[in-house]
């Protein structure tokens, strides 16, 4: 943490950040130096949070082949796996280093941690806490993703011209994804993907339960894995783009509001949602230039 400016207290909240955001951002509590704090903040959801894997799972299963790359031990997709990890590691350590240099220098101050006594968990302690994690994604997935799959679906019916849903060209969700086209056109996105995309910014996770919804309604796709039906849509670099972009991105409306309650101001939150959506586009960009090379 020294090295890149850090604070040594925020080696625990970026740890748990690959976990979830939310809770590392309000770990950051301990650290007493409130520039070091607000620079833990700012980079923490850079770390890989268990949000983003339905995506990376199922955007890997659909473009990178099943190969291996270290005989049977390390596979392709397993690296491309990893390689979101790190992408999201380094943008954190650059970020740190170009904030402690800059706006939220500080002076740095000794590091003294006194480590809680570490003990063998317990069989029952693990099946509470899976058991709890279990709630807690239920809850959700009976809440936000479930309410925007039910929005999704509505506005692929939507307006009814004489009492019949329109084709799906020529629904509200339709016309909603073709305004933002073209800003995601150059990353190889087409519509549909720009809707989810921005229902990923209430939950990342949600992404996957949109495109689900659309390629569902869609007569030429609905007979299909939506991996497939993704297959029609994405170019492998389109793909490499749209997994780098999630990397970096700050889709999570959840983290915004914990920043801002963290932070007391709306000009943090809104300065790392800004510089996170614009690494998050040239990245993608470069990734899928790249590509074609």
């Amino acid at each position: 943490m020294r090295s890149v400016g850090l604070n040594g207290k925020a080696f625990i909240p970026l740890l748990s950040a690959y976990a979830c955001a939310v809770p590392a951002i309000m770990a950051t509590r301990t650290i007493e130096n409130k520039r070091d704090r607000i620079a833990t903040i700012l980079i923490a959801p850079f770390m890989t949070c268990s949000a983003r894997l339905p995506i990376y799972t199922l955007l890997i299963a659909a473009f990178v082949p099943d190969r291996p790359v270290i005989s049977v031990l390390l596979g392709a997709r397993a690296c491309t796996m990893l390689l979101l990890y790190v992408l999201g590691f380094l943008a954190a350590i650059a970020t740190a280093r170009l904030l402690k240099s800059s706006i939220l220098r500080s002076a740095a101050v000794p590091f003294v941690l006194e480590l809680p006594e570490y003990r063998r968990p317990t069989w029952q302690s693990i099946g509470l806490r899976l058991l709890d994690r279990s709630r807690v994604f239920l809850r959700q997935a009976g809440t936000v993703i479930l309410a925007v799959s039910l929005l999704v679906w509505a506005m692929t019916h939507l307006p009814l011209h004489n009492g019949r849903s329109p084709e799906l060209e020529h629904s509200a969700i339709a016309y909603l994804g073709h305004g933002i086209e073209p800003l995601i056109r150059p990353l190889g996105f087409n519509w549909k993907i720009g809707v989810g995309l921005l229902t990923s910014v209430i939950a990342r996770e949600v992404i996957v339960g949109t495109l689900g919804t659309i390629y569902g309604v869609d007569p030429a796709t609905q007979s299909m894995t939506l991996q497939n039906a993704l297959r029609q849509d994405l170019s492998p670099a389109g793909a490499m783009a749209l997994l780098v972009s999630f990397a970096f991105a700050m889709q999570c409306t959840s983290t915004l509001g914990v920043v801002r309650r963290e932070t007391n101001s709306w000009k943090w939150p809104i300065l790392q949602f800004a510089y996170m959506t614009a690494i998050a586009y040239a990245s993608a960009s470069f990734s899928k230039r790249s590509s074609h090379t």
